[in-house]
């Protein structure tokens, strides 16, 4: 043994380090305990041991203790339902005015063979303009397909056919080559006489 592994004796005046002999005495006490264990293991051992075990962790989840402080009771609430929000929007259609007998209410079929339902005031008579093509407008709802009318001059009658409107197709005409207007006019200047 070499001199530095020697354990100086618990009373001894010469002790001239208290750290350095606890820690000899705790290497020695120490250096005798403890349990060595090894093992190989191979790779293709080791993903099955780590499969086993994940599946086994995740497969607890499944099951449920029964605490009686951690009961969860659901709680039945009302579903919300999609609602379709009432939009009212300003614009116009034209088509044939009809007239309901049993509902008492005027329709307009437009040429995409809608029916729309006009509300119009009660001092508006239009019963004259049954079975005319007309042009309406008013607030619109989609949802209730209905077009309230609010004026007589929101109705217009219009022709029984449609008539296209002529318009002019522009033609482009291929231009000349452009002529130079640049001019070399000269700029009066104050000149300086020097003798």
């Amino acid at each position: 043994m070499s001199t530095s592994e020697k354990i100086p004796p618990m009373v001894d005046v010469k002790v001239t380090n208290p750290v350095t002999y606890f820690k000899l005495w705790w290497e020695k006490v120490m250096g005798k305990e403890g349990v060595y264990f090894s093992f190989r293991i191979h790779p293709i051992t080791a993903f099955l041991i780590v499969f086993g075990f994940s599946a086994g962790i995740f497969s607890v989840g499944r099951y449920s203790v029964n605490i009686p402080f951690l009961q969860y009771e659901a709680v039945e609430t009302a579903k919300p339902t999609a609602t379709a929000d009432v939009v009212w929007k300003e614009t116009g259609f034209t088509g044939k005015l009809q007239f309901s007998e049993k509902e008492q209410r005027f329709f307009l079929l437009t040429t995409s063979s809608e029916a729309i339902v006009l509300s119009v005031p009660q001092n508006l008579d239009l019963t004259s303009l049954v079975g005319k093509r007309i042009f309406a407008i008013g607030e619109y709802n989609k949802a209730q397909r209905l077009l309230k009318v609010t004026d007589a001059k929101d109705l217009e009658v219009l022709s029984k056919t449609p008539q296209s409107i002529p318009t002019l197709v522009p033609t482009i005409e291929p231009t000349s080559t452009p002529i130079s207007t640049t001019s070399a006019t000269p700029i009066v200047t104050d000149t300086i006489e020097t003798e």
